[in-house]
């Protein structure tokens, strides 16, 4: 009988155990989620995180730096040479083109914000759910002469990517969100007419909420794009190939 009796009691812990590990599992896996990267893990990728932003940050101000030495050489040459001076000049305005070169001038700033939560606008409350909108906007840009913009300091060029990651949107490989702060270099009171043109892309927006103020400015900075790109298929025909 004690036996038995010692048994049962053996049976009658180990679910009770059972019981307890289960809870205690439902329970961590309701506070941070089944798929959740344990703490110490975390940390870790976090710390790469920074070590390698930090890392490109480096490299990006050597790339800066060795800019400026070669806008140097480059400057000492054309005082030597006419033709030097010429080519120089082609050069700088290609690199501002092509979005490569920092530049200043008259335009407008556009900041959007997200509406206010509630029944009428909780289809359309996220600029995520709409990142649309701002291809839409930066298409009327191009359109009224901008020569150069930006999307929340981050320079937008024929090589810009935008696409949804999760809750935010992937700009030039950097995550953004509201507000949304859009620059443009180019005629203000053109752009200006243009985007807020009865039937627009802005009057589309604020109908469903979006929150927009468009401010002209006699000087606005754009800073330049800061990928690196290299051509893998694409190359100059030479005269041998006609």
């Amino acid at each position: 009988m004690k036996n038995i009796a010692s048994k049962t009691l053996i049976v009658a812990v180990c679910v009770l155990l059972g019981i307890i590990i289960s809870i205690q599992y439902k329970t961590v896996n309701d506070v941070v989620g089944p798929d959740s990267i344990p703490s110490q893990k975390n940390k870790e990728l976090v710390n790469e995180l920074a070590r390698l932003e930090e890392e490109k940050e480096g490299l990006m101000n050597e790339l800066t730096n060795l800019e400026n030495k070669i806008k140097k050489y480059e400057s000492e040459a054309s005082k030597e040479s006419d033709y030097i001076k010429e080519l120089s000049e082609e050069l700088e305005k290609y690199r501002m083109f092509s979005g490569y070169e920092e530049v200043e001038g008259p335009g407008v700033e556009i900041v959007i914000n997200e509406p206010e939560i509630n029944d009428e606008y909780a289809h359309s409350s996220s600029i995520v759910e709409n990142y649309d909108y701002l291809l839409d906007i930066i298409s009327y840009l191009n359109v009224t002469g901008s020569e150069a913009i930006s999307i929340n300091d981050l320079r937008y060029t024929s090589y810009s990517e935008m696409l949804i990651a999760g809750e935010h949107i992937n700009f030039n490989n950097k995550p953004i969100g509201a507000p949304i702060k859009i620059k443009a270099i180019g005629p203000s009171d053109d752009i200006e007419s243009a985007l807020r043109i009865s039937g627009g892309i802005i009057n589309l927006m604020e109908s469903y909420g979006f929150q927009i103020e468009i401010k002209k400015h006699d000087k606005l900075t754009i800073p330049r794009y800061t990928e690196i790109k290299e051509l893998k298929y694409a190359k100059p025909i030479s005269d041998d190939e006609e």
